[in-house]
């Protein structure tokens, strides 16, 4: 289990915070598994600690950019929480 992991483990467990993506209006295309051509949208990530939620400005792909986008921002605030 990585950092990022047990950071995201940690915020979900205790309902510190929760990060999540939003759909943006903006698109890329991609290959799918049988390598066929496919349009996708680009997220926005949200930050909802408590009863405030926080929108991204950034546009990720829905690949592993986003992924480790959202561990990084878990770590953050579960080493935040450290201090």
């Amino acid at each position: 289990m990585t950092e990022g992991q047990k950071a995201m483990s940690w915020a979900l467990r205790t309902h510190a915070l929760t990060v999540y993506p939003v759909l943006s209006n903006q698109t890329y295309k991609t290959k799918n598994r049988l390598n066929k051509t496919i349009t996708k949208y680009k997220c926005r990530l949200v930050v909802r600690i408590g009863n405030s939620e926080h929108k991204g400005k950034e546009q990720y792909k829905q690949n592993q950019e986003m992924t480790d986008k959202i561990y990084e921002i878990y770590l953050h605030y579960y080493n935040k929480r450290n201090k």
